[in-house]
């Protein structure tokens, strides 16, 4: 039994990965919730993050990071660490890390803020986020981030965004 679980959970892996593709092979941003927005607007109103997106100049975390249902723990301690529940958001500095040891896509890249994995970039994206990674002369890239959360919820679904243009 258990190797048949072994087997099958690289095979539903890559089936949602295919899955969440988009035909035209760009991401789809309207199929998923976007968790920050909705954690914001439960805290501060609709008007206060209206404002908000005004005011903020181009390094505004808009893209999303895929995965981190599967951080989940490593989440909420982030979350605790910085004693969010309350706010529903952390900012944060996140650090893109190619993987290239990772079995399923040998140009994946990893999300860490302060050490903890909290997802990837998407697998459409990671080969061109590799390149811009080795275009700049280091290991790794850093990028300013966002965890949201509802604060209302007592299980709430955690989103991850970042601020990156892939090329």
């Amino acid at each position: 039994m258990n190797s048949f679980l072994l087997f099958l959970i690289p095979i539903l892996g890559i089936l949602f990965l295919v899955i969440r593709r988009a035909p035209n092979g760009s991401p789809k941003t309207t199929d998923r919730p976007d968790f920050i927005k909705q954690a914001t607007e439960s805290i501060h109103g609709p008007d206060v993050v209206e404002r908000r997106q005004a005011t903020e100049d181009n390094s505004e975390c808009n893209y999303e990071v895929v995965g981190e249902s599967f951080q989940r723990d490593h989440l909420i301690a982030l979350i605790r660490s910085h004693k969010a529940f309350a706010t529903g958001e952390i900012l944060a500095t996140a650090v893109l890390e190619p993987e290239p040891t990772n079995e399923f896509d040998p140009t994946a890249v990893k999300v860490v803020v302060e050490g903890v994995q909290v997802g990837y970039i998407a697998k459409f994206d990671s080969a061109a986020v590799t390149k811009m990674i080795e275009k700049s002369g280091k290991k790794v890239y850093e990028v300013p981030a966002k965890i949201g959360f509802d604060a209302n919820s007592p299980a709430p679904l955690i989103g991850v965004k970042i601020a990156l243009t892939v090329e």
